[in-house]
């Protein structure tokens, strides 16, 4: 079923054009997230992110329409376990964007042992689009599959000059003298929302963050490596580029208690 509109309908009764810039030139956008614990604490968040991409990419949409926590219960019905869901808006034709959301389940486990990281591609530190999570997502689907058939869990993303931006699906954060480094958004990154999500909540119990910048022969002086991705959360990195890590490292493990228990029980 899809939420659609206020109303849940069947998979046939959503109708976007043929002409739609979806399908002419890639245009739209997606978020994708969860729910935890039978609330999608971040939703409100991910509303917000796909308002301003919209905004900032020129799409014709009306705000009414997109998806809130009462699209989530109606969508769940009475499904009582937790979901995967996906707000997609098309590129429009000759008027505003379609916006629907769609629910279903969640992905399997992460590896046992945390996440494999081999290899790297370039990130292009002028790409218009870096910055927003849009329908135009071939390159990285192209990546993705090629890691996943040498056994690797993500590939992650630096500047020619040799800073660390982000993963394909995930942005990353390494651990140093008990603080949390993280790539600044200033470089090409998509804004991520469970990356924000937990540098509130570290800052909240006292964890201090830099966002700032890493450079790729820098790895090896970090202590604990993780990424954040909103339908899996936190998940440990074993191995990056070479240089292996504990997964989970202690301070991850002890900040992930503390974002899963508040992604649990808030609305955010």
């Amino acid at each position: 079923m899809i939420w659609y509109r206020g109303q849940i309908v069947a998979e046939g009764e959503v109708r976007v054009d043929a002409r739609d810039r979806t399908f002419e030139h890639g245009l739209g956008l997606f978020e994708t997230f969860r729910t935890w614990n039978g609330r999608a604490s971040l939703i409100g968040r991910h509303r917000d992110r796909m308002r301003r991409s919209a905004e900032a990419l020129g799409l014709d949409f009306d705000p009414v329409e997109l998806p809130d926590e009462e699209a989530v219960r109606l969508l769940r019905g009475e499904d009582s376990g937790d979901l995967r869901l996906r707000i997609v808006m098309s590129g429009g034709f000759e008027g505003r964007s379609t916006v629907w959301m769609t629910a279903g389940p969640l992905p399997p486990t992460s590896r046992i042992g945390g996440a494999r990281i081999d290899r790297n591609r370039f990130a292009d530190p002028d790409d218009p689009l870096a910055r927003h999570k849009t329908l135009n997502y071939w390159r990285q689907r192209i990546e993705q599959e090629r890691a996943a058939a040498e056994g690797a869990d993500e590939v992650l993303t630096v500047t020619p000059d040799g800073r660390i931006c982000e993963g394909l699906r995930s942005n990353l954060f390494l651990v140093r003298e008990g603080r949390l480094v993280t790539p600044t958004t200033d470089l090409p990154i998509l804004p991520g929302v469970m990356r924000q999500a937990v540098i509130d909540r570290a800052r909240a119990v006292g964890i201090d963050v830099v966002e700032g910048t890493i450079r790729i022969e820098e790895i090896a002086d970090f202590k604990e490596a993780f990424l954040t991705n909103s339908v899996r959360g936190m998940l440990p990195v074993n191995r990056l580029l070479g240089t292996e890590f504990p997964a989970p490292g202690i301070l991850a493990a002890r900040l992930w208690d503390q974002v899963r228990g508040w992604l649990e029980s808030s609305s955010l």
